[in-house]
């Protein structure tokens, strides 16, 4: 399963199981991940975890920015979707997460969606 891990100087202090199809994460208490940091908006963004279209048996984590004030950045781009693959670095805000999932571990480069 794929989780989200929120680092602090590069250490894992905390782990977020994507087990739902969306986790919202944001500033308000609704979302599944809160983040309690200026930087950080309402709703500010969310992951996807979507069976693949080409690869039986395996998901696409994708995370989308909902229109934050600050932005979404995918190791140090800034971001509006992005498919996401292990290791990847999420930054929202000041705070950090990596996209930890072993079954994924030989997936390809991570892929930007763009939008027509």
């Amino acid at each position: 399963m794929a989780q989200l891990a929120l680092l602090v100087d590069g250490v894992v202090v905390k782990l977020f199981p994507l087990e739902k199809p969306v986790t919202t994460i944001g500033r308000d208490q609704g979302n599944d991940i809160q983040i309690d940091d200026d930087g950080v908006s309402g709703r500010h963004a969310q992951i996807r975890v979507e069976p693949s279209e080409f690869l039986d048996d395996q998901v696409d984590v994708i995370l989308e920015d909902l229109g934050s004030t600050n932005g979404s950045l995918v190791n140090d781009e800034q971001v509006e979707e992005c498919q996401l693959k292990p290791n990847d670095v999420v930054t929202i805000g000041w705070n950090t997460f990596k996209l930890l999932d072993d079954r994924r571990a030989g997936s390809a480069t991570t892929a930007h969606i763009v939008r027509g």
